[in-house]
Formats: C-alpha cells, sequence, structure tokens
C-alpha cells in the first residue's frame, strides 16, 4: 500500500500524517468513493406486450467522495483552533479541487463541494475525530496534463539545379503533427492553443484528429502575437482567453481522445509558415 494524502482548501489529510502551520496533525483513516467507481444512472423502459426492456445506455453518475480520520493536537488551545480550520472547508459554499496524492498510482484531482454539513468531534481533549463528504458533479479523475508543440505543416524543397554532388534536396518540410496518450481508464478532452508567432495567420487554421479524420476549421485571421484557444471539453474557442470566436469555427467536429489511446493531430495554416500549436491532455480516469 502507497502513502495517500487529499489535499482541499488548504489542509492536508494524509496516512502518514500532516503537520498544519497552527501545530496539529492530520491523519487520514479512511476514503471512500476514490478508487470506487461512481454511480451509474440507466433510463429503464418496460417493452409493451413482450418480455423484459429496452436496452438503453447507462451514464455515469455523480462522484462522492467520503474521509475520516483524527486531528492530533499538542494541547487544548490548537485543538479549538482545529476545530474551527476544519469547519472551515469549503464553508462558503463554492466548489473547490481534491487534490489526491498515492505513492502506488498518479496524482490525480477532481472538482467537489461539500455534499453534507462536516461531522466534527472530539476523541479527547487534544484529539479531534472529522468526516466529510465531498460531491464531484462531474466524475472523471484527472492527472496532471502533458502537452506538446508544434509548427505549422509546410513542405520540403526540392533538388536543385543544376546538380551538384552531393546532391542537394533543398529545405526539409515539416509534419506539423504531435502525438500524446491519454494513459487513463476514461476518455478525456484535449485541448488546443494556437497562436500567431512571427507572421499574422491570414486565412486561419484547421487541426486534424489524424486517426478518424475528423477536424477543426477555424476561418478567421489572426494577427501577429495573437492566441486562440479551443477546449473540446465544453466546445469553446476564445481569442486572448476570454473573447468568444465560436462563431468563427466553421468545422466543429470535436474529438475526445480514448482511453489508453495515442492521439495524433495535424496543424495546418495556409500563407504562414511563422504559427505555433500546443496540445494540451490530460489523462482521465474513472
Amino acid at each position: 500500500m502507497g502513502t495517500t494524502s487529499l489535499t482541499v482548501d488548504g489542509l492536508t489529510f494524509s496516512t502518514d500524517g500532516w503537520v498544519s502551520p497552527s501545530g496539529y496533525t492530520l491523519w487520514l483513516d479512511d476514503i471512500k468513493g476514490w478508487d470506487d467507481g461512481p454511480s451509474v444512472r440507466r433510463e429503464r423502459t418496460e417493452r409493451m406486450n413482450a418480455h423484459g426492456e429496452f436496452s438503453e445506455r447507462a451514464y455515469r453518475g455523480a462522484r462522492l467522495v467520503t474521509i475520516e480520520g483524527d486531528a492530533t493536537c499538542p494541547n487544548e488551545d490548537v485543538a479549538a483552533l482545529a476545530k474551527q480550520e476544519l469547519a472551515a472547508v469549503l464553508a462558503d459554499g463554492l466548489n473547490g479541487v481534491l487534490e489526491v496524492t498515492d505513492t502506488a498510482t498518479a496524482d490525480m484531482s477532481i472538482g467537489a463541494g461539500l455534499f453534507s454539513d462536516p461531522k466534527i468531534g472530539m476523541k479527547n481533549d487534544t484529539t479531534i475525530t472529522y468526516q466529510f463528504q465531498f460531491h464531484c458533479p462531474r466524475p472523471r479523475k484527472y492527472g496532471l496534463p502533458v502537452t506538446a508543440v508544434t509548427g505549422v505543416a509546410t513542405p520540403g524543397g526540392g533538388l536543385d539545379y543544376p546538380l551538384g554532388d552531393p546532391l542537394d534536396y533543398g529545405t526539409a518540410g515539416a509534419p506539423g503533427t504531435v502525438t500524446l496518450a491519454n494513459l487513463g481508464t476514461a476518455d478525456t478532452a484535449p485541448a488546443f492553443t494556437v497562436a500567431a508567432v512571427t507572421t499574422d495567420m491570414p486565412f486561419g487554421f484547421s487541426i486534424t484528429h489524424v486517426q478518424s479524420g475528423r477536424k477543426l476549421v477555424y476561418s478567421d485571421p489572426i494577427l501577429i502575437g495573437q492566441t486562440i484557444r479551443l477546449d473540446t471539453a465544453d466546445g469553446s474557442v476564445l481569442l486572448e482567453g476570454y473573447a468568444d470566436r465560436s462563431g468563427k469555427l466553421t468545422v466543429r467536429e470535436w474529438t475526445r481522445l480514448a482511453r489508453k489511446t495515442a492521439g495524433t493531430w495535424l496543424f495546418e495554416a495556409s500563407g504562414s509558415i511563422g504559427a505555433q500549436m500546443t496540445v494540451e491532455v490530460r489523462p482521465a480516469w474513472w
């Protein structure tokens, strides 16, 4: 078994114990719902005048993560402070991020909010017990992002005439492709950042998922220094991180990256040799 720790809202709950700046030590005794798969929901429709039901697709539900353990304190004053800080975890009602480190596997994170009121009690004058339930509306757990960068695809040169010895085949072309892998057990949504680095992109660009042939085609010019980010997760197309340009995406064949597979993407931008594409993939797990 590896060492497991969960960090949320500035506190770390660890099987090896984590000493907080306030002087108490947080111990993680159990974490439920993290290694388990999320719930499943399925519409059920009975077959009229026949046995059985129609076959409907199932979908994963939200993930419920429960942690419990102790906080050991050197004295009663620190114990009182520990109770206050535990009661304040995600107390504003907004979602935070659960970051789980496990030495036996990859580090993962997930968005979460409180599902119920925290259960905080006293085992003795200097030992606090806690239980938190976190609601994770999007059930996939994500690893650290991996990225790769490519310039625009360009053709290579041909033989230079008159022929010499040795032969000169001209400037080598650039493939304009990147390949990244999703090592997780769930499909994931790649994101693309396209930048006009040294020249304008007068005719926009296209991104092709090589394995499927599906494309994203952006038809508007991009000026030197500008960036466009396309996110498969929500279908957003943002100029400079905030301006919506989804209307300029004339072909929108969004493609997720399946579990335990690698994907290759081809970047093309007619009329530009100074463009650059960064692809980001976050491996995902159920």
